[in-house]
């Protein structure tokens, strides 16, 4: 469930100026909160390493608003490490003045990265990235945003020189 997390602040934190030590302090200071999850359903198939989340999912940590449709989280069985979290239908993930919305996230931990997948925006601040898709490498702390559908291109809105209110 702590990737989880790392997946939230990961994709909250996805702006051109922000540098991966912001990551790590955020994920400082949410690390002792408890995780809040609701969802109509919670399937758990332990032998698999697979548990799902369906109607309304809402999944909290201190300050960090996760919600979608539905969720699959894959454990590998040997380590207990989440290896991949989907979400799908109605992804919204908020913090403070921060939000992403897509049809659909997936989160890679062996790649360490975050796809945003089908009508993806990230917003932070008044700065803004709209595309078909947007993936965020963690560890390199670099997005790649670009547009599956010829007809449509991939818009950035960058507002310079402005100071977000910690």
């Amino acid at each position: 469930m702590r990737l989880i997390l790392f997946v939230m602040f990961s994709i909250l934190v996805l702006n051109l100026s922000t540098h991966a030590s912001n990551v790590e302090d955020m994920a400082k200071q949410n690390k002792n909160n408890p995780i809040y999850i609701k969802a109509k359903n919670f399937k758990a198939y332990n032998k698999k390493g697979l548990y799902l989340l369906s109607g309304g999912v809402v999944i909290k940590k201190g300050d960090i608003t996760l919600k979608a449709d539905s969720a699959a989280i894959f454990r590998d069985k040997k380590t207990n490490k989440i290896t991949r979290i989907v979400c799908k239908g109605n992804v919204d993930i908020t913090q403070k003045n921060k939000e992403a919305k897509a049809d659909e996230a997936i989160y890679e931990d062996g790649q360490q990265r975050i796809k945003l997948i089908g009508s993806a925006i990230v917003i932070s601040g008044k700065n803004q990235m709209t595309s078909e898709m947007i993936t965020y490498y963690i560890n390199k702390d670099y997005a790649i945003s670009q547009s599956t559908n010829p007809k449509k291109q991939v818009e950035i809105t960058i507002y310079p020189n402005i100071k977000e209110k910690k």
